[in-house]
């Protein structure tokens, strides 16, 4: 059998074609979308781990919040803990503060009661009273230090004291800074007293003599000041005067009528006499040795008071006066059995007066043969120490107090256990040996020892 074909007609054939055409396009188009849509699949994917992973990363957050907030709790409760131990520590430091404030009014009230009593203290003491700062500043002055200078304290206050108050020797001459004893207060940080007569200028110019001391002011071991305490020695001074006047008058007199028995009792001794009668002149005539040395001294003293004494100064040879002296007191020294010894290098020398440096030595080995008890050993040394010459003059006596060694310089004053022990004498040795070592340019200082012994030294610039 033959197939029978039919053959669409041509506009449905042009349809179909186009209709394939278009499911062509529309199938494109969802291919093109279900790309599309796998493309945002892909993406929806990889946004949902990114979301897993921040949804962790919230989780630990939030876990981290979550202890920080626990921990804050406990921290909030410590803090109120804290906060009202505060707030009981606040009121004990109230209480406390009031009970300090009614202790420091009351000791303020007491500091002002003293105070005032200090200042009245101050006030009245009849020596004039000034205290500075460590840099020599006037910070107080007491009415007496007023009434004797003529500067109120007002006027003086925060100047230099030094400005304040000139001081100058005997001549007239100002004493330089670096010798005023409130300079070697401050650099020594030690007391120290006037040794000779000073003077102090008014305000309205006039002078007068005064006895000083002045002592380091310190607050634990930190040095802040100095007080100085002076006094008016114009009457002293008048008084000394008139008594070196009377002891110069008294020696002259005196001189003549004991030259003339020392002469007769010279004589005496070459007469033909009996053993008592000799005694008796020989005694006599060491007793009237002594009263000429005496004179002597008492003139020399008067003179020195006076500054009547101007030093020779020329090139003296030690071994050579040391020698002289010594055998000034041989016969003492034998009757009392007392040993010297000497010791000198042959060619020092020492530029000095020759006639004082032999009175000073002469005195101080007198005092040490006649305070030495029988058996004892005194020397005599002289060495040279850089620039100055020692002379050390040393025995194994009596010694002297303690308590009485810084009376030493003193004129007429003798030691209390060598009154009567010892042979009597005038108190005005050492006195003299002060004064001279003073005049010529040297320094006296001594050590010493109840019944051990002294030793005197003496440093004179080579």
């Amino acid at each position: 059998m033959s197939k029978i074909t039919h053959s669409p007609p041509d506009g449905i054939a042009l349809k179909l074609k186009v209709l394939a055409k278009e499911k062509e396009v529309v199938r494109r188009k969802l291919v093109v979308t279900a790309r599309e849509k796998e493309v945002v699949r892909c993406k929806l994917v990889m946004t949902a781990k990114k979301l897993r992973l921040k949804a962790r990363q919230l989780a630990a957050t939030a876990r981290e919040k979550e202890a920080v907030r626990r921990k804050l709790v406990v921290t909030a409760r410590e803090k109120e803990v804290v906060r009202r131990k505060l707030l009981v520590t606040a009121n004990e430091l109230r209480m406390s503060r009031k009970t300090l404030e009614k202790k420091v009014l009351e000791r303020t009230k007491d500091l002002e009661k003293v105070r005032a009593k200090d200042e009245a203290i101050l006030a009245s003491i009849g020596e004039g009273l000034v205290a500075t700062d460590k840099n020599g500043r006037v910070l107080f002055v007491n009415k007496a230090c007023e009434r004797l200078l003529g500067w109120k304290e007002g006027e003086t206050q925060g100047k230099l004291l030094l400005k304040v108050i000139p001081m100058s020797d005997s001549t007239g001459k100002t004493i330089p800074e670096s010798e005023r004893l409130i300079t070697k207060t401050l650099k020594d940080r030690s007391t120290t007293t006037t040794t000779t007569t000073m003077y102090y200028k008014r305000k309205d110019g006039t002078s007068f003599p005064v006895a000083i001391t002045v002592a380091p002011i310190f607050i634990g071991k930190e040095l802040i000041g100095a007080v100085k305490v002076f006094r008016d020695i114009t009457k002293e001074k008048e008084i000394e005067k008139a008594r070196s006047e009377f002891m110069s008058i008294a020696s002259h007199q005196l001189r003549t009528p004991l030259t003339a028995i020392r002469w007769v009792l010279s004589s005496l001794k070459r007469e033909n006499l009996t053993e008592d009668q000799a005694k008796l002149v020989k005694t006599a005539h060491e007793t009237s040795m002594n009263m000429a040395s005496t004179i002597r001294r008492m003139l020399m003293i008067s003179h020195l008071e006076e500054d009547g004494m101007e030093p020779e100064l020329e090139q003296v040879i030690l071994q050579k006066e040391l020698e002289k002296i010594s055998r000034l007191h041989d016969a003492h020294r034998q009757r009392n059995g007392l040993e010297l010894a000497l010791e000198c290098p042959q060619d020092l020398m020492v530029r000095t007066d020759k006639q004082l440096l032999i009175e000073i030595l002469d005195n101080l080995l007198s005092n040490a043969l006649k305070y030495t008890p029988r058996g004892g050993k005194v020397r005599m040394s002289v060495t040279k120490e850089k620039e100055s010459i020692r002379i050390d003059v040393a025995d194994t006596g009596y010694g002297i107090p303690q308590e009485e060694q810084k009376r030493i310089p003193e004129k007429f004053f003798r030691a209390s256990n060598v009154a009567s022990p010892v042979e009597a004498g005038t108190g005005i040795g050492l006195y003299m040996v002060y004064n001279i070592v003073r005049l010529i340019g040297g320094t006296i200082s001594f050590i010493s020892q109840e019944n051990k012994g002294t030793t005197f030294t003496l440093l004179f610039p080579s």
